[in-house]
C-alpha cells in the first residue's frame, strides 16, 4: 500500500491554525476567569453549549443589574442561564439556586398552564401577563414580560415585576368597596326609615296635634269665663307649644323631603323663580314693610320646588332677624363667573358658576358663627327672642348641596348678612 505524500507546507499551515484556535480558546478562558466574559455551560444531549455575555455589552449589563425589576434569560427549554441581582433578592435565592434550574420549578401550581402557554408564545415573539410564583413556601404575585432573543441568542428574556404592593392595594380598595356597599345599604335603610318617619309625621302625629289645637281653641272661646287666670294662662301656653310643635313637624318634613332621591332638574330662569318667591311672600313682606331689590339673570338647572324653598327660607330669615324700627331691605343679585374669579377655595377654577347673593340690613351675627347657623337645630338666639325651629338654614344648605353647589355667609353684628350661593352651570 502506497502512503500519500505529505506536504510539509500543509502541515505547517494546519499547525498554525490549530495554534491560533488554541490561543483564542486560552484567551477566552482567561477572559471568563477575569470576569470580562460571563459564561454558563450546560450539557445538551451529547454536546456542551456555552452561553456568554460579552464585555462589549457592559452598559446593558449595568442597566439590567440596576433596574428595579427582575431579569432572567432562559433557554428555549426553560433552563435559567442568567439572573440579575434584583430577582435573587426578590425570590430570596442565591445565584446558584436559580441559575441552571428550570423556570417552571418556581411557578405556582395554579399558574403553570398559563405560564406554559405564555412561554410557548414567546418562542415566536412576545407575551406577557400576571402569574404567581412559589418560592420558599411563599406565593409571589408578579407580572412577566417574555421576549424571544432569536436569532442572536437561542434564549428567552423575561422581565419580572413584583405585584405584591399592587395586590395589597387592590385588596384594600376591595375592602373599601365592601364597606362602601355596606354603607350604601345602611343609607338605603336609613332613607326608608326617614320616609317612614315622614309618613308618620305627616299623618299619625299631625292628626292628634290638630285635635289638641282645636280643643284648646274651643275651651278658650267657650269656657274661658269658668277658668281662673292661671287656668287661662296654662291653656295659652299649651296652645303656643302646640303651634311650635306644628312648625317643627312641618320643618322636619321639609328637611326630609330634600334628602329624597327623586330629584328632577329643569332648566330654569332664576329671575322667574325669585319673582315667584316675592309673590308668595307678599303678605310677610308687606307686614314688615320690607323692600326686595332683585337683579338676577342666570339660567340654571335646578329642582324648582327645592330652589323656591331655599329662597323662601333665606328671605324669611332676613325678615325674622330685621332690626327693630327699621324697614328690612333685601337685595338679590346674580352673576355668571369662572370659579377662579370668585375667590372661594371650594370652587373648581375652570368651571362656571351662577353666583347668587342675598343680602339684608338686619341684626346680623358674629362671623365666627358662619358655619354653625347651617347646622340642624342650631340657634344663635333664644326661642323667646326669635321664634323658630333651628332647621330653616339647615334646609337651605341641604338644597344647595343637592344642586352640587356651595354656600357661605358673610356677616357682622348689627351689620346685616350676605349669603353667597354658587351653583355650577354644568
Amino acid at each position: 500500500m502506497t502512503m500519500p505524500e505529505i506536504n510539509p507546507s500543509d502541515i505547517r499551515t494546519k499547525l498554525q491554525d490549530l495554534q491560533s484556535r488554541l490561543d483564542e480558546a486560552e484567551q477566552f478562558i482567561d477572559a471568563i476567569k477575569s470576569g470580562e466574559v460571563d459564561a454558563f455551560a450546560f450539557q445538551n444531549g451529547k454536546s456542551s453549549e456555552i452561553y456568554t455575555l460579552q464585555s462589549g455589552d457592559y452598559a446593558y449589563r449595568v442597566l439590567i443589574e440596576e433596574i428595579e425589576e427582575g431579569a432572567i434569560n432562559v433557554t428555549e427549554e426553560g433552563m435559567v442561564v442568567y439572573s440579575n441581582e434584583y430577582l435573587l433578592k426578590l425570590l430570596g435565592l442565591s445565584y446558584e439556586q436559580i441559575v441552571g434550574r428550570f423556570i417552571f420549578d418556581v411557578v405556582h401550581e395554579d399558574s403553570k398552564d398559563t405560564f406554559k402557554r405564555m412561554f410557548e408564545d414567546s418562542l415566536h415573539g412576545k407575551s406577557k401577563g400576571e402569574i404567581n410564583l412559589f418560592v420558599n413556601n411563599k406565593v409571589l404575585p408578579v407580572y412577566v414580560s417574555l421576549t424571544s432573543l432569536q436569532p442572536k441568542l437561542a434564549t428567552v428574556g423575561i422581565i419580572i415585576s413584583d405585584l405584591t404592593y399592587k395586590k395589597k392595594n387592590e385588596n384594600i380598595i376591595l375592602e373599601y368597596q365592601k364597606d362602601l356597599e355596606k354603607n350604601n345599604l345602611d343609607l338605603m335603610k336609613s332613607n326608608a326609615e326617614l320616609a317612614s318617619f315622614a309618613y308618620i309625621a305627616s299623618h299619625d302625629l299631625q292628626e292628634p296635634l290638630r285635635k289638641i289645637q282645636s280643643f284648646i281653641g274651643r275651651i278658650l272661646d267657650k269656657e274661658a269665663e269658668r277658668l281662673t287666670e292661671n287656668g287661662k294662662d296654662y291653656f295659652v301656653r299649651v296652645q303656643s307649644a302646640a303651634v311650635r310643635m306644628q312648625s317643627l313637624i312641618d320643618d322636619l318634613l321639609t328637611y326630609s323631603r330634600t334628602n329624597t332621591l327623586d330629584r328632577v332638574f329643569e332648566k330654569s330662569d332664576l329671575a322667574k323663580i325669585v319673582n315667584e318667591v316675592k309673590e308668595v311672600m307678599k303678605e310677610e313682606l308687606d307686614q314688615k314693610k320690607a323692600t326686595m331689590d332683585i337683579s338676577v339673570s342666570c339660567e340654571i338647572d335646578v329642582i324648582p320646588f327645592q330652589f323656591r324653598q331655599m329662597l323662601i327660607n333665606i328671605v324669611t330669615n332676613s325678615l325674622k332677624f330685621s332690626k327693630p324700627g327699621i324697614a328690612p331691605y333685601i337685595r338679590i343679585t346674580s352673576e355668571v363667573a369662572n370659579g377662579e374669579d370668585l375667590a372661594f377655595e371650594k370652587l373648581t377654577a375652570e368651571s362656571k358658576y351662577c353666583h347668587l347673593t342675598i343680602s339684608d340690613n338686619g341684626i346680623g351675627f358674629e362671623q365666627k358663627y358662619s358655619d354653625k347657623i347651617f347646622e340642624l337645630f342650631q340657634r344663635l338666639h333664644g326661642k323667646n327672642e326669635y321664634p323658630g325651629t333651628g332647621i330653616g338654614l339647615a334646609i337651605v344648605k341641604r338644597i344647595v348641596e343637592n344642586h352640587n353647589g356651595f354656600i357661605r355667609v358673610n356677616a357682622g353684628l348689627n351689620e346685616g348678612a350676605t349669603f353667597h350661593i354658587y351653583i355650577p352651570l354644568t
